[in-house]
C-alpha cells in the first residue's frame, strides 16, 4: 500500500478501528508489525491511553500490569517533538531508575527496536504512535521516517475527527430511530403510524423531538443527519 493511498482510506474511514486496521496494513508493509496510540488520559491526569495491537501476548500482559505507570516513551517523544527512534529514547540520561527498568522489561519480553512519533490535532492537542515488532533490524536502519510519520499523524488527526463526532452525536430513542429511518424511506406521517402501529399525533410528537435533537427543521435535512451519525442506515 502506498503512503498516497493510505492517507485517502484513513481520512475516509468511518470509525477508529478502520483507522488503526488502514495503518496496520501500512506498516506491516513496511516491515513493523506493532503498533501503539497513545494519549493523554481524560480520566487519570499524568497518564496515558493505550490502544496497540501485534505486542507479545506476554509483553500487554506486563505492561498493563503497572509498568504503563512507568512508560516514559509519551513524554520523551512530546520533549522531542519529532520521530525520535526507540533505542535512542532509551538512551536518554535524564531517565529514572524505574524507566531504565521499563525498557529492560520491554526487551525482555520481546519488545523490538522502533519509531515513535509526536502527532498533532485540533482537539487532542499531542498524541504518539509507535511502531515496533520488525521482521528485520534493517527495516529500522532503513525506514522511510518522514512517510511513516505522515501516516501517522494521518491517522491521529482522523480519530480526533471521529472522537468528536461521537461527542456530537444527539441521542435518539430507540423509537425515535424508527421514526427517523421511516422518515428517511419517504413514508408521511400516516403511513410511519400505520408501520408503527401509533396514531398520527404520536408519530408527528416523535418528529418534532426529532427535529429539535437533530437541530433541524425539515424531513429531508433530518434523514441527512441521521445517516451522517450513523443513527440510520439506507
Amino acid at each position: 500500500m502506498d503512503d498516497s493511498r493510505a492517507i485517502r482510506q484513513i481520512a475516509g474511514a468511518m470509525t477508529k478501528d478502520e483507522v488503526f486496521t488502514i495503518a496496520r496494513a501500512f506498516y506491516r508493509t513496511h516491515g513493523f508489525n506493532a503498533l501503539s496510540y497513545l494519549k493523554p488520559s481524560r480520566i487519570h491526569p499524568g497518564q496515558a491511553d493505550v490502544v496497540s495491537f501485534g505486542f507479545p501476548d506476554a509483553w500487554i500482559e506486563r505492561y498493563n500490569d503497572g509498568l504503563n505507570l512507568l512508560d516514559p516513551f509519551p513524554a520523551l517523544v512530546a520533549r522531542a517533538g519529532r520521530p525520535v527512534r526507540l533505542s535512542n529514547l532509551s538512551a536518554d540520561k535524564s531517565l529514572s531508575a524505574e524507566q531504565i527498568y521499563f525498557i529492560e522489561q520491554a526487551r525482555e519480553h520481546g519488545v523490538t527496536d522502533g519509531y515513535a512519533f509526536p502527532t498533532f490535532g485540533p482537539r487532542q492537542q499531542l498524541a504518539a504512535f509507535g511502531i515496533n515488532q520488525v521482521d528485520h533490524e534493517d527495516r529500522v536502519d532503513h525506514a522511510d521516517v518522514p512517510v511513516l510519520h505522515a501516516i501517522a499523524q494521518a491517522a491521529h488527526l482522523r480519530i480526533d475527527q471521529l472522537e468528536a463526532e461521537e461527542l456530537e452525536r444527539p441521542r435518539l430513542a430507540p423509537r425515535e430511530v424508527l421514526v427517523l429511518h421511516w422518515i428517511a424511506q419517504g413514508k408521511s406521517n400516516e403511513e410511519i403510524a400505520m408501520i408503527l402501529g401509533s396514531k398520527r399525533p404520536t408519530i408527528a410528537t416523535h418528529i418534532k423531538r426529532i427535529f429539535a435533537k437533530l437541530d433541524v427543521s425539515d424531513r429531508a435535512s433530518a434523514a441527512v443527519k441521521g445517516l451522517k451519525f450513523g443513527i440510520i442506515n439506507i
